[in-house]
């Protein structure tokens, strides 16, 4: 939890280490609609329709959009080195009916090294090998829980349509570590049932995900799109109760207002 405590430190202090001329940043607010699966492989889906604060900051350093946070630690070349952050969204248990009985999923943040690798990379267009492995805390803010390592192999395609349109496509293969997969998936003795007999995961492969989005932006507004298929099949925790689905999709759109920016800023 130090180490945890130290790098997140870092990502929060690293603005400050770069020139300000140099940042480009913005500030607004908007709207946000998307269809999530509980958890990935979940037979139950959540709709969320939530105001959000909208926010970009990009320098030499450091990265902070919507979609990745990311703080360099070094580049030589086409290879870098970077802090990156991820999250998930917690999970009522009382709300889905494989779960009902069983504790909460609470927020699952991620902080680890990701390297990068530019494939391409034009003013059009930019391929990405990327490479990240994260630390996985399950938290409420009070309370706070190891849940394991995630290694997350990506290859990212991004294409500017127009001069305010911009695609980005990514294919990520998932790996997970035991602790990671017992979260998600186990099933302790205590909350076993006839229909949902205990289970203790293992790590190994974790499926594979596609995703694609849009974004738009004009003057000071921004417009942004999703979807994301996730495949299951063939994961090493397939026999768990909680794997309802092998198959995954994903939607969302975000609408937002830009009151105040510094600089060249686009997402």
């Amino acid at each position: 939890m130090r180490w945890f405590g130290f790098i997140l430190l870092c990502c929060i202090t690293a603005p400050w280490q770069t020139n300000a001329e140099q940042a480009s940043w913005q500030l607004g607010a908007g709207v946000a609609y998307s269809q999530l699966p509980d958890y990935p492989g979940a037979a139950q889906q959540q709709q969320y329709l939530l105001p959000f604060p909208y926010f970009t900051y990009r320098s030499d350093k450091l990265t902070l959009t919507r979609s990745e946070a990311l703080g360099q630690l070094f580049s030589v070349g086409k290879l870098s080195l970077n802090l990156s952050l991820a999250a998930a969204l917690p999970v009522n248990s009382d709300d889905n009916i494989a779960r009902q009985g069983m504790p909460d999923l609470l927020w699952l943040t991620e902080i680890g090294p990701t390297a990068d690798y530019q494939l391409l990379k034009n003013e059009q267009q930019q391929l990405l090998l990327r490479l990240p492995l994260r630390k996985a805390i399950a938290t409420d803010l009070q309370h706070w829980h190891d849940a394991g390592w995630r290694l997350e192999p990506q290859l990212r395609w991004q294409q500017h349509l127009a001069a305010e349109l911009r695609w980005t496509s990514q294919l990520t293969i998932n790996w997970s570590d035991k602790d990671y997969h017992q979260y998600l998936y186990g099933v302790a003795a205590a909350y076993a049932t006839a229909q949902r007999p205990q289970y203790s995961a293992r790590g190994g492969y974790a499926g594979w995900r596609w995703s694609n989005g849009i974004t738009w932006q004009h003057k000071r507004w921004w417009l942004g799109a999703f979807i994301r298929y996730d495949n299951l099949q063939g994961v090493s925790f397939t026999d768990s109760p909680l794997l309802q689905r092998r198959h995954n999709a994903s939607f969302g759109v975000a609408l937002a207002w830009i009151f105040n920016q510094q600089g060249h800023d686009y997402e």
